[in-house]
This record gives C-alpha cells, sequence and structure tokens, in this order.
C-alpha cells in the first residue's frame, strides 16, 4: 500500500500562492530588512530563530549570520526541518527554559509562535529566556498577531473563506476582540490567539527590552494582520 506523505509547514502554507502566502512571507522579509537596519556590525555572528517550523524563514534568515541555530518545539517540526534541510541546525527545545548558554546570541528572531508558549505569565518567561540568551545591545525580532480591533474582522471573514476556523473565535468573539476598549477580552486568554493583545504583548517586551519599532503588516491600516516588533537588549 502506497501512504501519501504529510504536506510540510511550508508546502501547505505556500501551495498556489496568493495572499496566504504572501502574507506569511512578509513577516520573514520586514524582519530581515529590521536586523539589517538595527543591527550594531553588519553580518552577526549567531542568530536564533524560535518557531523555525520546517525552515520556511530559512532562506530570509541565513544571509543574516554566520551561524543560525533553529528551535521548534515539537519534535515532528524539527524532523520535517531536518528531511528539508539536513546541513542546518535544529533544537527541540521549551522557548520558556532555553538550554544555551547566557549571552550567546546578537539576535532573536521568532515568528507567530510566542504568543503560543502560554498565558500571559509564560510568554514572560518566553521573554526572560530570549533576554538571557542574547548579547548586550542584541535584537529581539518577532511577529505575534493582531487579533484585536477591526483586525479580528477581517481575520474572521479570512478564516471562513479559507475554512480555517479558529477554535472559540465566533463572530461574538470576534466582536468582543474588535471592541477590546470596552471589555476584558484577556479573561479568554488560554494561549493562543482569543483573548490574545498584541498591544499588552508589546508592553511585556519594554518591560525587559527598549523596543525600537513597531510595525503591522503585511499592509498598515489596510490589512493589519500581524504585528512586527523590533527591541534591543541595551547594553548594562
Amino acid at each position: 500500500m502506497n501512504v501519501v506523505p504529510m504536506e510540510t509547514y511550508s508546502q501547505r502554507i505556500l501551495k498556489g500562492g496568493g495572499v496566504v502566502a504572501w502574507q506569511r512571507l512578509a513577516r520573514f522579509r520586514k524582519a530581515s530588512r529590521a536586523v539589517r537596519q538595527y543591527s550594531k556590525s553588519g553580518l552577526l555572528d549567531d542568530l536564533l530563530d524560535i518557531g523555525a517550523a520546517d525552515g520556511i524563514g530559512l532562506p530570509f534568515l541565513k544571509p543574516l549570520a554566520k551561524r543560525l541555530l533553529s528551535v521548534n518545539y515539537y519534535e515532528e517540526h524539527s524532523r520535517e526541518f531536518k528531511a528539508a534541510h539536513p546541513d542546518d541546525e535544529i533544537l527541540t527545545a521549551d522557548a520558556r527554559k532555553l538550554p544555551l548558554v547566557d549571552a550567546s546570541f546578537d539576535a532573536v528572531v521568532s515568528f507567530e509562535t510566542l504568543h503560543l508558549l502560554g498565558v500571559a505569565e509564560e510568554r514572560q518567561k518566553g521573554l526572560a529566556e530570549i533576554y538571557r540568551v542574547l548579547r548586550p545591545g542584541g535584537l529581539l525580532v518577532c511577529s505575534i498577531p493582531i487579533e484585536v480591533g477591526y483586525s479580528a474582522l477581517i481575520k474572521l471573514t479570512a478564516r471562513a473563506a479559507t475554512g480555517h476556523q479558529l477554535d472559540g473565535m465566533s463572530l461574538a468573539m470576534a466582536l468582543r476582540h474588535c471592541f477590546y476598549r470596552f471589555g476584558n477580552i484577556e479573561q479568554f486568554d488560554k494561549g493562543r490567539q482569543v483573548g490574545f493583545n498584541a498591544y499588552h504583548f508589546v508592553d511585556d517586551v519594554a518591560s525587559l527590552f527598549t523596543v525600537l519599532e513597531t510595525w503591522s503588516i503585511p499592509i498598515p491600516i489596510l490589512f493589519p494582520m500581524n504585528l512586527l516588533v523590533v527591541a534591543r537588549k541595551e547594553d548594562r
């Protein structure tokens, strides 16, 4: 019996191109530009990618550093990564407890991952670990989903059109997120998109780092699907 291989993350995202692929790749393009813009020394020595999946971002990230270490939480994702990129480094680990030496990276990037570490307290542990492994002056560049404001309705419509429904995100819940300033949506936060407030997450980043810039991507105002955050670990 022939076994049909399961699609990898990249295959699922990029097949057919279109808006989904364009939107996903936009975060890597913007992040790579930000690393180049804010890096103090041109080509980095060491770059860490948290939540690398099967290496979808490698074409954008590898030119930024002499060494790129990718991290996944799930072993199956690491196997997909190794199959696609046998010569690149991959580590399976929990971002809240990284088995890495203090001050060993010039920059850390992460795409649509840090909001999945758990509720706010668990995400703070992840940010503390990133702070620990960064060298003084090092950069954190991450993207997180914008699930509040009118983006909630844009995403609800997009998910309905593509069949990628999000557990717990009904029309009523999306409206709560749309008008998040008039209620406490974070009471629904279980460590995923529902109840997640990207702007409060930026405040959490600012409690440890100096936030240099934020951008709504792929298109500010018109199509704000994700928030890219650029922050620095200041010298102490």
